[in-house]
């Protein structure tokens, strides 16, 4: 699966983390209910954000076999991740007013993002072709949700419609194309007082090529 709700990604970050008593996802209909304080007009009472912590103690790590780092490190670090993907309506988290303790995770409908993506928002880390890495995962998006489809397939549609048209469109002629059609015609036309050839000692070269 490929789509994520808000609702998809915290049920990934409580179940999937590979090390023990990680995220907690709270303040969502799904995940216990919405307490009070939030704007009856923002994400929370409308079932589209999530609130995520982490505080288990400072000798955790964030990933399994990483060293031990602080619950704060690690919250920050999430939310630096997850503002690193760039699919969240909102994400703040320490350092944003109210947020010193939590991720706040905002998301509007679903997103594409692959298990790879999840795996490194969740821990900052993947198993990529080379072994476990820290760069972030990239992955196309396909055309529509709604109409899915491979990028390779509109990437064929496109050639072919391209090569279409290079068939149809008529060829651009090359100046000695063009100088030598001028010539034949002015041979072949009695109507014309003086030769082109004269005309191509003396007259610019523009004067020749459009008469």
């Amino acid at each position: 699966m490929a789509e994520r709700s808000i609702v998809d990604i915290g049920k990934y970050l409580r179940d999937n983390i590979p090390v023990v008593g990680g995220f907690r996802i709270k303040e969502h209909p799904y995940f216990g209910g919405v307490s009070g304080g939030h704007s009856p007009t923002g994400y929370h009472p409308k079932g589209l954000a999530i609130d995520v912590t982490d505080w288990r103690p400072d000798i955790a790590p964030a990933y399994e076999g990483g060293k031990p780092i602080s619950w704060k490190q690690r919250t920050g670090e999430l939310a630096w991740r997850a503002k690193k993907l760039g699919v969240f309506n909102e994400v703040l988290g320490p350092g944003d007013p109210g947020h010193d303790t939590h991720v706040h995770l905002a998301l509007e409908g679903t997103k594409y993002l692959t298990d790879q993506q999840m795996r490194w928002l969740a821990t900052g880390r993947w198993e990529g072709p080379k072994g476990l890495t820290d760069v972030m995962p990239t992955a196309t998006q396909p055309v529509s949700s709604e109409n899915p489809g491979s990028v390779n397939t509109l990437n064929e549609t496109a050639s072919l419609f391209g090569a279409l048209l290079n068939a149809i469109q008529p060829k651009k002629k090359t100046l000695q194309e063009t100088l030598t059609q001028s010539l034949l015609a002015d041979a072949m036309s009695p109507r014309r007082s003086s030769s082109l050839l004269a005309q191509a000692a003396t007259g610019p070269l523009d004067e020749i090529i459009y008469g």
